[in-house]
């Protein structure tokens, strides 16, 4: 029998929070799945919970490895999985109730290679307690119908935890294990959307991210924050081809812009939580000035997007004007949409 579901969860020293993200997947009312725990050389208490939870659920299947970084786990989970569809948990995140049944059904009943959702962010306070973040979600989207850039709009920031993905479509797609610190799960994606448009977009909550006080601080160390400035190529080059395959020719640019200035305001908001001392953000500016001008942009660009989105447009101003630093007093509200 054909395993319908496999869910892949990287994991490295989560004694505290493990139990709880994997209790929540096999919650989830789906008997035709397998749990692929990848144990990326935890050093802690990790592994023999690992083998605690194998016992007790035979969906369960560990497989350990010498840490090597979240990619190389998510690859490890995605050579081994057998179901028809794939699914990628954090190991200090849940997934809320019926939300595979809710992936896998509108997966199946739409005939889709992609699903997406909404989800729910909380952060974590000084005193060690949680709070959810408010944004809104966006439209009910299908790509192949809506297109392109109504997708990326409505469907957020392109995660690959709150999403369901058809395993045949991931056969020549893994994630880029250069990217220890973030925008993996953007260039995952993008590769995903050069191959098809047959994605969907849902405003159902189907996963709980928690952001603690100590990955945030780890996110915003200068070695983090280096490692993203090198992943801007890999993440604009994804961006880019996936433009030129998805869009019709007179959106492209109005498109690519969008995406340009969803890069430039995702390193003013990196470079102003972090405090960035000077050097580094004369690096990181430098670099993203190198990688955009391999691509055709106009002056006033910013003009395209003006009824788009406000921050975005302000954004791409001051960078064309090289007037950046000017951002940070604009707005301190890091939205996630």
């Amino acid at each position: 029998m054909t395993t319908q579901l496999s869910v892949i969860v990287p994991v490295y020293n989560a004694a505290s929070t493990l139990r709880d993200a994997v209790t929540s997947i096999l919650a989830q009312n789906i008997r035709s799945m397998e749990l692929l725990l990848i144990d990326d050389g935890s050093t802690d208490e990790t592994a023999s919970i690992c083998h605690e939870l194998s016992l007790r659920d035979p969906r369960v299947k560990v497989i350990a490895q010498k840490n090597a970084g979240i990619c190389a786990a998510r690859n490890r989970g995605l050579n081994a999985a057998s179901g028809a569809y794939i699914a990628f948990c954090d190991d200090d995140d849940i997934l809320l109730p019926g939300a595979l049944r809710l992936l896998l059904n509108t997966a199946q009943s739409e005939q889709a290679d992609v699903v997406r959702a909404d989800y729910e962010l909380f952060r974590e306070n000084a005193d060690g307690t949680y709070q959810k973040q408010k944004h809104s979600p966006g439209q009910v989207c299908r790509m192949q119908k809506d297109g392109y850039a109504a997708f990326l709009k409505n469907s957020g920031p392109q995660f690959v935890w709150n999403a369901l993905y058809r395993r045949e479509i991931l056969a020549d797609i893994r994630f880029d294990e250069r990217c220890r610190y973030g925008l993996e799960d953007f260039i995952f994606n993008m590769a995903v959307y050069r191959k098809t448009d047959r994605a969907i977009y849902l405003p159902q909550a189907v996963y709980r991210h928690f952001e603690g006080a100590q990955s945030t601080s780890l996110c915003q160390s200068s070695k983090a924050l280096c490692a993203r400035v090198r992943a801007l190529n890999p993440w604009m080059e994804s961006e880019y081809a996936a433009i030129q395959q998805r869009c019709e020719e007179s959106e492209k640019s109005t498109v690519w812009l969008l995406r340009k200035a969803e890069a430039v305001t995702f390193l003013m908001h990196q470079l102003r939580d972090a405090g960035a001392p000077a050097a580094l953000r004369k690096y990181a500016w430098r670099t993203l000035r190198e990688v955009l001008s391999r691509y055709p942009s106009k002056t006033l660009d910013f003009l395209q997007i003006a009824g788009e989105n406000k921050k975005k447009t302000a954004a791409i101003l001051l960078y064309q004007l090289h007037m950046q630093r000017l951002y940070d007093l604009l707005s301190s509200d890091d939205s996630t949409r």
